[in-house]
């Protein structure tokens, strides 16, 4: 939902007057936000899961399975409106896309045909990494190989001037250091018993330095992101660490029974996927139509605000009710009947 807000910023710039929604902008730490629970999730989803052939490439379906499908039925309708009318995409790449790499999710000099899956390509190579970490690396030595990760991370950009390919930006981007912070967490939280007093600590330490980013952002930068948008390192420094200590902060509270998410908002979390492939769509549409007949109206803005937040959730909850949660029902269904069949053809490790 913070990454839609982002949009409704964008859309605010482009189509109207009012600037009372500027503060939208720094919705951008969404992103960086799903990276850290990312890295929670899949350290929590793999234990005991190391050093397993079968246990690795059940790993690595399910994952396939999550992103893959209702990505390309999303990619698909996308890539029909841009055949329809390319001008309606990518206007900062000349109104190009690589269809290819867009479907496959491999990176490229030109948007996406869903132009906000570049996160999704981050998501695919760190689940990657993990199914290799399953396959080849014990469990008790795991924590040091993704320690190794991120420091072959931080040497790489440090030591040497690197080419400016995508796929190699991919590879060495500091932002893999938000999904390994998110592991982090993991391994701490697991392994310590946990008090109150934590969550109590670092939550408003991490609402402190999210206000300090907002306030150094207007103060030196007249409230453009772009200082941390394109610097290598000041994202993970600040929308990244915030990240990591109000998720922990949350936790703790969480594990304490001091803090619980209401049914509703588990269910948003659930719809998530499908309202981060199509938010961008209904938010353009809502804007671009209030606009032939609000626009240079004072607090026009509103209005898309107001109607796009709860079209996008709706739309969400469609998504996932009639096209995500059944196809992927499909695919584990059939999924599940070939496995005997993989069970004989995979190799399996010796029991210790």
């Amino acid at each position: 939902m913070l990454v839609v807000l982002v949009h409704l910023s964008n859309v605010e710039r482009k189509d109207f007057s009012s600037h009372l929604t500027g503060i939208l902008a720094f919705g951008n730490l969404g992103v960086d936000l799903f990276f850290v629970i990312s890295g929670v999730v899949i350290s929590s989803v793999t234990v005991g899961k190391f050093s397993s052939p079968r246990k690795a490439w059940t790993y690595l379906k399910r994952r396939l399975f999550r992103i893959y499908p209702i990505y390309w039925v999303y990619s698909a309708v996308f890539l029909a409106g841009y055949l329809y009318n390319p001008l309606w995409f990518n206007n900062s790449t000349g109104h190009r896309v690589d269809i290819l790499e867009s479907f496959l999710l491999i990176p490229t000099h030109s948007r996406m045909v869903i132009m906000q899956a570049w996160t999704l390509s981050y998501e695919m190579y760190f689940y990657l990494m993990f199914f290799l970490i399953l396959l080849f690396i014990p469990e008790r030595f795991a924590p040091v190989f993704l320690c190794l990760w991120g420091g072959c991370i931080v040497a790489a950009n440090m030591l040497f001037t690197l080419p400016r390919w995508p796929v190699l930006g991919l590879l060495t981007g500091p932002l893999i250091l938000e999904f390994l912070a998110g592991c982090l967490i993991f391994h701490v939280h697991r392994r310590t018993s946990g008090h109150p007093l934590v969550g109590f600590v670092l939550l408003p330490v991490s609402l402190v330095w999210l206000s300090w980013i907002i306030f150094f952002t207007y103060h030196e930068h007249g409230g453009s992101q772009m200082w941390i948008q394109n610097s290598l390192w000041a994202r993970p420094a600040t929308y990244g660490l915030f990240a990591a200590l109000f998720l922990l902060g949350l936790m703790e509270l969480e594990r304490s029974a001091i803090f619980r998410f209401a049914k509703p908002f588990e269910s948003v979390g659930d719809w998530s996927y499908s309202i981060y492939l199509a938010h961008l769509a209904i938010v353009e549409i809502v804007g671009r139509t209030i606009s032939h007949f609000a626009v240079r109206i004072p607090f026009s803005i509103l209005s898309v605000v107001v109607v796009s937040l709860p079209l996008v959730i709706i739309v969400g909850y469609l998504s996932f009710t009639f096209i995500e949660r059944p196809l992927m029902t499909a695919l584990n269904r059939h999924a599940r009947k070939a496995e005997p069949l993989l069970r004989h053809l995979a190799p399996t490790s010796p029991n210790p």
